[in-house]
């Protein structure tokens, strides 16, 4: 009886951690600070999307701006990530045109960002490829690595869409882009906030 119980207890536990490394792993980055994560008598309890509070240190640990330096450096002369992530994010629906409801989101854009649009930039990130060939004209930049080829795991407001002069050669390793910002106030395809026009890589 008493092997039993136990193969009961450590079944109970793998579960546990086999569902909460699911949640962490299928959940994208911006959905983490919606978790909580809480032991209670032994027992492994998590809320998703939930209406409660969070502790501060909690959102804290989550925080994807703290997180940025330890994957890319800012450029001599360059614009820190900190500057795109403070852009804030409001939830609105939209229907298309089979009349399918849909929800996104649109920026709002800080003073310190409005006085950037229209002109060069240089920021330093890594390439989400959005085309099929090595060389890409459009792509994704974000300030961490590539983690998923569908889609990129980060907010709207941590990332840039290029547009480059000429075709960049991916990388996967952080690279230096300069280009032209333009800020975008709405985009109900893609829910993009920035663009880099003419946008080219500097070495």
């Amino acid at each position: 009886m008493l092997v039993l119980e136990l193969k009961k207890n450590l079944f109970s536990i793998s579960s546990s951690i086999l569902t909460l490394s699911l949640v962490v792993f299928l959940l994208p980055w911006k959905v983490l600070s919606d978790v909580r994560v809480t032991m209670n008598d032994g027992s492994l309890l998590f809320d998703v999307f939930s209406t409660k509070t969070v502790d501060e240190d909690f959102v804290q640990e989550y925080d994807l701006l703290s997180n940025i330096d330890d994957f890319v450096s800012v450029p001599d002369g360059g614009t820190p990530w900190k500057v795109f992530g403070e852009t804030g994010m409001n939830e609105y629906t939209f229907n298309d045109k089979e009349g399918n409801e849909w929800i996104g989101v649109r920026p709002e854009f800080t003073d310190k960002l409005k006085k950037l649009n229209s002109k060069n930039i240089l920021i330093q990130g890594y390439m989400f490829p959005l085309e099929q060939d090595e060389k890409q004209s459009l792509f994704l930049l974000g300030p961490f690595p590539l983690s998923c080829p569908y889609h990129p795991h980060v907010s709207s407001n941590l990332l840039i869409e290029v547009h480059a002069k000429k075709p960049i050669l991916f990388s996967y390793d952080a690279v230096n882009i300069e280009g032209k910002l333009e800020l975008v106030p709405k985009d109900d395809d893609y829910n993009v906030f920035f663009r880099l026009k003419e946008a080219k890589q500097i070495q």
